[in-house]
C-alpha cells in the first residue's frame, strides 16, 4: 500500500506560570453552556500581541490560538467529567505567555458524547452556511444513518482534492472555514475533518475531529471519529481521498491500530 504525504498545522503554546492582571481590558470566560460540554470566550483588545487559550484538566493541557477582536468562540471540554481549569493567555515576549483571566468549572455530563455535537472553534459552524445546507441537501433523501454518513464521505473522496500548495503558507494557528473549504473543494486534512465533523453534527451525529499520527502519513494529521451504533469508529475521508485512483484497497471505517490518537475536540 502507498504512503502519502499529508501535513497539517500544529498549535503549540510555550506557558509561563507568571499570571498579570490587565486592568484597561475586559475579558469574559463564560460557562452557560457548560451542560453542552463547551465554555465560550469573548475578549476584546486594541493591542496587536497574540492570545491563547488554555484548557487544563488533572495534567492534561489542551491550547488553542485566540483572535482577541470581540467574537465570541466555543471550546469543548472534552477531557471527561471533573474540574477544568480555563485560562486566557497573552503573550508578553518570544514564546512567554501569561495568564490575562482563568476560571474553574465542573463538569457534570450524563452523556459526555453532548461535547461533539457542538460548533466550537475548529468545528466551527452555522445553520445558515452554505456547507451545511449542502450537506442537508446531500443527505435529506437518505433514511438511515449509515447510508447518510457512506453518502457524505463517499461525496468528499470523490469531490474534494488535496491542496498541496497551501502547506507552505500554515501557520500554527491556522484554523478551518468549512465555508472556503466547501467552496474551493480542496483543503489540507483539518480542512476535511472540520467539514466532515460539521455536516455530521449539524444532523445531530456526535463526531469527533482527532489529530495526531497514523502509517498511511508522513507527519501530524487529521481525521474524523463518528458513533455508530454506541462505538467510535474512524473515518478518513483524506488519505481516501488520496488514494482514489490507485489500486490501493478503500475501506471507508478504518483499522485503530494504524492511528495513533493525540487530541480530539
Amino acid at each position: 500500500m502507498r504512503k502519502w504525504i499529508v501535513l497539517c498545522g500544529v498549535l503549540m503554546v510555550l506557558l509561563s506560570s507568571q499570571s498579570i492582571n490587565f486592568t484597561q481590558t475586559k475579558e469574559t470566560i463564560d460557562g452557560a453552556n457548560l451542560d453542552k460540554g463547551i465554555i465560550e470566550i469573548t475578549f476584546k483588545s486594541s493591542d496587536k500581541v497574540k492570545y491563547k487559550v488554555l484548557i487544563t484538566k488533572g495534567d492534561k493541557k489542551i491550547s488553542y490560538p485566540f483572535t482577541a477582536d470581540g467574537r465570541t468562540e466555543a471550546f469543548p471540554l472534552q477531557l471527561g467529567n471533573g474540574t477544568y481549569k480555563v485560562g486566557l493567555l497573552k503573550n508578553v515576549s518570544g514564546t512567554k505567555y501569561v495568564y490575562a483571566a482563568q476560571k474553574s468549572f465542573d463538569l457534570k455530563l450524563d452523556d459526555p458524547n453532548i461535547v461533539y455535537l457542538n460548533s466550537v472553534q475548529n468545528v466551527n459552524w452555522k445553520e445558515e452556511d452554505e456547507a451545511i445546507d449542502f450537506g442537508a441537501s446531500l443527505l435529506k433523501t437518505y433514511k438511515t444513518n449509515d447510508s447518510k454518513i457512506k453518502t457524505l464521505y463517499g461525496y468528499l473522496v470523490k469531490n474534494m482534492a488535496y491542496d498541496y500548495d497551501k502547506i507552505p503558507t500554515l501557520t500554527t494557528d491556522y484554523i478551518p472555514n468549512i465555508e472556503l473549504t466547501y467552496q474551493d473543494m480542496k483543503g489540507i486534512c483539518y480542512d476535511y475533518s472540520a467539514l466532515f465533523a460539521s455536516i455530521k453534527r449539524h444532523e445531530g451525529i456526535p463526531t469527533k475531529l482527532v489529530k495526531g499520527y497514523t502509517k498511511y502519513v508522513n507527519g501530524y494529521h487529521a481525521w474524523n471519529e463518528i458513533l455508530i451504533d454506541g462505538k467510535w469508529v474512524i473515518i478518513d475521508s483524506t488519505v481516501d481521498s488520496t488514494w482514489k485512483g490507485s489500486k490501493s484497497t478503500i475501506k471507508m471505517i478504518k483499522d485503530p491500530k494504524f492511528y495513533t490518537k493525540v487530541n480530539e475536540y
